[in-house]
């Protein structure tokens, strides 16, 4: 619930900081196991006009109190991908992972379907959940 109220008040921030800046609001479950290291909501905002892409969700939040900065990968009429990386998070056993690489594609053509992957630095196996995004401007 702490993280909700959290990522709520980030979400907003990111809302409100451009107004030539489209926000992503995705909302997804994990495919496997939850493990945690997905959150099931995902902010991402773009600014149109430079192109600076701010990402937050509940794992940000606590790691770093704001959201951060991510990379588009591609944008085209059909499809937006990102990625970004979360340092320094505890898994459930309390052992620090110094990277956690995420990469979310949304399918723009497929009614905003979220597709989102997460893996730890120096791990072959990944995380995944999928669900949909809705667009702010």
């Amino acid at each position: 619930m702490k993280h909700s109220v959290i990522l709520s008040m980030g979400l907003v921030a990111m809302l409100t900081s451009a107004a030539s800046a489209k926000t992503y609001v995705c909302t997804v479950s994990p495919d496997g196991h939850d493990t945690g290291w997905i959150s099931n909501t995902i902010g991402i905002n773009i600014d149109d006009n430079t192109g600076k892409v701010l990402v937050s969700d509940g794992i940000i939040l606590n790691a770093y109190k704001k959201p951060i900065s991510a990379v588009v990968v591609t944008n085209t009429d059909k499809r937006l991908t990102i990625k970004w990386e979360v340092s320094g998070e505890k898994d459930v056993r309390n052992v620090t992972y110094t990277r956690v690489m995420y990469r979310v594609t949304i399918l723009k053509a497929r009614g905003n379907k979220a597709i989102v992957r997460s893996r730890a630095a120096g791990y072959s196996d990944s995380l995944g959940a999928s669900g949909k995004c809705v667009v702010r401007k």
